[in-house]
């Protein structure tokens, strides 16, 4: 497994879920099936800060097959790069 942290843009849930259950985001929220029409999805989707850091976007950590599955959904849905994929990397010793 493959586990990565990302903020994730606050108007994509706003689309996805609507206004009233974005605005409702709590950590931990298992958003899985926010994701689930991603190319390449993810295997799960929690939210580990429901408001980021000064009011910004939600914090989510995303767990992937392995890294080449976790680059895929990161480069095609979220057009990422490499240098800000590596940063969401996380060490299997801070999963909760």
């Amino acid at each position: 497994m493959d586990i990565r942290r990302f903020d994730i843009n606050f108007d994509f849930f706003m689309d996805m879920m609507g206004p009233e259950a974005a605005q409702a985001l709590k950590d931990g929220q298992d958003v899985t099936e926010v994701f689930a029409e991603d190319i390449a999805r993810p295997v799960k989707a929690v939210i580990i800060e429901a408001e980021g850091p000064g009011g910004g976007n939600p914090y989510v950590e995303f767990t992937f097959l392995d890294e080449d599955h976790s680059w895929e959904w990161a480069s095609l849905n979220m057009d990422m790069e490499p240098d800000d994929y590596e940063v969401g990397a996380v060490d299997e010793e801070e999963v909760a």
